[in-house]
């Protein structure tokens, strides 16, 4: 009994890759088309809670920036703070410099 075998398997193989290219694109689309298309939730519509008054959003930023008002005084202060130890150790090291006699090391 003769066996008969595929000589030219490139084609099958580039035949097969367009299959399976074409079926994913298929499904890449009918994803994206379901996405588009499909309706709002009813309950998520009812749950939805009102837009803040100009009020409420005017109350919220003032917080805001009275906050970030407090946290730079507060970064100030910890700068004001290290610059001054950093004077007195610069003002310790200067006035150590004759303190000894280098000469008898």
């Amino acid at each position: 009994m003769r066996h008969s075998f595929l000589r030219e398997e490139r084609g099958v193989a580039m035949l097969l890759e367009l299959v399976l290219v074409a079926a994913v694109l298929v499904l890449v689309g009918l994803a994206l088309y379901q996405s588009n298309h499909r309706t709002a939730n009813p309950a998520a519509l009812l749950n939805q809670q009102p837009a803040a008054s100009a009020d409420t959003v005017a109350a919220q930023a003032a917080t805001a920036a009275e906050a970030d008002v407090n946290n730079d005084a507060e970064a100030n202060a910890a700068a004001d703070t290290a610059s001054g130890e950093l004077s007195s150790v610069d003002d310790d090291v200067t006035n150590l410099g004759d303190s000894f006699d280098e000469n008898a090391f």
